[in-house]
């Protein structure tokens, strides 16, 4: 939706746009414009986490209209119609579809000895992000996991996913293809257990915040009816004080890999302003009494009980701050702070391609970067004894070089280098 004139005469802005420009500005960027042609000019702009969020959704949505009619179809088997029909509107074929089950239930398999603690740090403890590991990489390519991820993720470009040329390295930490997200999702599935059909009202039910000088529009993943209530706060003028509201409880699904600590959720922008919002197709009558928070990785839930106007004064300030860059075109990337900050954001290795937004926006940063990798190689054939002529000069000549292009690193940045690069090869 945007930055536009809303009802009386308030600015309206999607809370997709207000979440994502949190993080980053660019990420607005992508949606809207987009450097590449192949990530712009396709309908969807399909992610690998937009995929998966996509699929359960749909599940979900068909799990309930099917319990409206009277059929008792699981949820993993409304998973599976999702999936089997967006396979053949692609048209992608039947070898395809097998080997994305194929790639999923290896996937399974090389995980559970994650999960149930048979391989382990260096410290007993449970990796949080196994697939970021050696062990990992090891194990995918003496299984044959990452040829077939590689095959499968080849073709995601004709169904409007970016085609990304990586290096071995970089494919371990890459934003999520075709395989992975077909494989999460399945994942999911296998986890989720949605509330019984009685009491919901929705799915993905459109909602609205209304504040001072703009209305945040957003999406209830599920709405639960809680009965009917007192409204809160004074009357307006000619409204009946005895008159009832419906309670709504609000249901967001995140997808992050880890679960958030409660206090990070509790500010939570999207928590804020569920907490603060009403259903649109019953504009002041309705009332959230709580919101849910579903992990969907770990089917973990944590309940928030909010109270009339939390957060109102960060949601407002920001939606304009958003609404003024936006039309301004100020879209400054998170990158400009080093890639670190980038994370795991899906959008990561478009911003940093040779195309990307990085060379427009710093060009003294992506001759850093490229230092940087050139660094992190060097170390990694010598760590790893794969080129027996790469001496002690080698290694310190690269480090000078990715010296020279940080003019601005502290020792502390240095020696933060060096200790992810232990990190990774312990």
């Amino acid at each position: 939706m945007g930055a536009q004139a809303g009802g009386r005469g308030k600015l309206q802005l999607d809370l997709e746009d207000l979440w994502d420009w949190a993080f980053c500005p660019i990420r607005v960027w992508w949606r809207r414009t987009g450097l590449a042609p192949d990530v712009s000019g396709l309908s969807g702009h399909r992610t690998g986490e937009r995929l998966i969020r996509e699929s359960i959704l749909s599940a979900v949505r068909v799990y309930y209209e099917a319990a409206k009619r009277g059929k008792g179809l699981s949820f993993g088997e409304c998973l599976g119609l999702v999936w089997k029909r967006w396979l053949d509107t692609w048209g992608l074929g039947e070898e395809v579809t097998r080997a994305l089950v194929d790639y999923h239930q290896l996937r399974r398999a090389l995980m559970s000895r994650f999960e149930d603690g048979s391989i382990t740090d260096r410290e007993g403890k449970k990796y949080k992000r196994p697939r970021w590991t050696r062990y990992w990489r090891e194990m995918s390519e003496t299984s044959g996991l990452s040829i077939r991820r590689k095959s499968i993720d080849g073709l995601q470009h004709k169904i409007g996913m970016a085609r990304l040329e990586l290096s071995e390295e970089e494919s371990y930490q890459a934003p999520l293809g075709l395989a992975d997200a077909f494989a999460d999702s399945m994942d999911i599935g296998n986890r989720l257990r949605p509330p019984a059909p009685e009491g919901v009202l929705g799915v993905g039910m459109p909602m609205l915040v209304d504040l001072p000088s703009t209305q945040l529009h957003l999406r209830a993943d599920l709405v639960r009816d809680m009965g009917t209530g007192k409204r809160q706060g004074r009357p307006s003028k000619g409204e009946d004080e005895g008159e009832g509201v419906q309670k709504v409880e609000v249901t967001l699904m995140i997808f992050d890999e880890n679960v958030p600590a409660p206090y990070s959720l509790a500010r939570d922008l999207r928590v804020l302003a569920l907490g603060q919002a009403e259903l649109m197709e019953h504009p002041g009558r309705t009332r959230v009494e709580g919101v849910n928070v579903l992990h969907m990785h770990s089917g973990e839930q944590q309940q928030f009980r909010p109270h009339l106007g939390d957060g109102a004064e960060n949601l407002e300030s920001l939606a304009r701050a958003v609404i003024t860059g936006i039309r301004g075109g100020a879209y400054v990337p998170r990158m400009v702070c080093g890639w670190q900050a980038c994370g795991d954001c899906e959008y990561r290795i478009l911003c940093y391609a040779e195309s990307g937004v990085m060379e427009l926006f710093n060009p003294p940063m992506m001759a850093q970067i490229e230092a940087a990798q050139a660094l992190t190689e060097k170390v990694r054939e010598f760590t790893q004894g794969k080129k027996v002529d790469c001496s002690n000069g080698d290694l310190l000549r690269s480090f000078l070089e990715f010296m020279a292009t940080s003019p601005g690193l502290t020792p502390e940045g240095a020696l933060w280098m060096i200790e992810n690069l232990e990190a990774e090869h312990a």
